[in-house]
Order: structure tokens, then C-alpha cells, then sequence
């Protein structure tokens, strides 16, 4: 589900420093494990660079630390060791509190109903592969769930896949 577009926006805004953090990490867990990733991201931080007159800010620097040692500590995680409960679907999660997002794990051959977002879902995965009816995505890659479109994540081939997800935060309500 994720286009061009939508890809390409997430990663400047991930350059940029305008994500939220559960956001932030899921670019560092994709920058981290692809090489794609990593080449938008060195991209758009070398257009920002160029663009910004200062771009020595140290509290986002820090952020920016945070949010790649919480990428760190979720791909090098025992995901076999992990508490996990299991959803209204049948699919397992867990909470990752360094990181304001949650683990997802669905076993080969299972899957989550056909559902859409109200706002911006972020889902890396970490092992095995995962189709959504739009796409495959392997090992590394990025799902953009954006709203207003819907899509069916299921396990991929005859391993589980894990997945880190991450949502943008949502207004309580709003005047529109």
C-alpha cells in the first residue's frame, strides 16, 4: 500500500526531524535494515543539510540518538522471549514502551481482517514476510497504512513474521 509518494514523504519527514517518535523509530528500524531505507534517508538529510542555513540543533540530535537506540534494541530483541497477548484477531502483540509502539507477531498463513486507518501507520518488518492485498514486503521494508485506504496484513511463505508498528498520534477530536 505504501506508493512512491507516501514513501518518500515519511522519509523527509524523517530527515527533517518531523515525525512523532514511535515514527522515528520505525525509520530507524527500516534505515537500519535496508539498504533502500538507508539511501532515502542519507537523500533527504543531504537535502535538508543544503536547505538549512543551522542545522546544529542539539535537542534533535538526542532525539534522533533515542529513537536509534530503541531501533537498535528492537532488532537485535529475542522476539522468541517476548510477552506477548494475543488481540481480538488472534494476533499476537506486545507493547514496546522505549519505543511508543508495539510488536506484531502473525504465525504462518495467519491474518488480520481487512481493515483501514484513520491516521498513519508505520509497520517494519523485522523477520519473516508480510502481503496486505497491495504488496509483499520482506525483511527490513516499510508498510505505509495511510487513511482512508484499506488492506489485509497476512504472514507471508512458512515462517512467523514480526513486525514493529507504529501509529501517528491521533486528536482526541478536531473541528473539521
Amino acid at each position: 500500500m505504501t506508493t512512491q509518494d507516501t514513501y518518500h514523504a515519511f522519509m523527509l519527514d524523517y530527515a527533517a526531524g518531523n515525525l512523532a517518535p514511535s515514527l522515528k523509530v520505525a525509520a530507524s528500524i527500516h534505515r537500519l535494515m535496508s539498504s533502500c531505507g538507508d539511501e532515502a534517508a542519507t537523500l533527504w538529510e543531504s537535502v535538508r543539510e543544503v536547505l538549512l542555513e543551522d542545522d546544529a540543533n542539539p535537542g534533535q540530535k538526542a532525539q534522533d540518538d533515542a529513537a536509534v537506540s530503541a531501533a537498535l534494541d528492537i532488532i537485535h530483541m529475542d522476539y522468541e522471549e517476548v510477552r506477548w497477548r494475543r488481540g481480538l484477531s488472534g494476533v499476537r502483540y506486545s507493547n514496546v514502551s522505549n519505543a511508543s509502539g508495539q510488536l506484531m507477531r502473525l504465525e504462518p498463513g495467519q491474518n488480520v481482517f481487512a481493515h483501514g486507518h484513520s491516521a498513519l501507520e508505520a509497520t517494519v518488518i523485522l523477520e519473516g514476510a508480510l502481503e496486505d492485498g497491495h504488496g509483499s514486503y520482506q525483511q527490513g521494508d516499510i508498510l505505509l497504512a495511510i487513511p482512508g485506504v484499506k488492506h489485509r496484513p497476512a504472514a507471508l511463505g512458512q515462517c512467523a513474521c514480526t513486525c514493529y508498528v507504529a501509529r501517528s498520534p491521533r486528536p482526541f477530536w478536531r473541528l473539521t
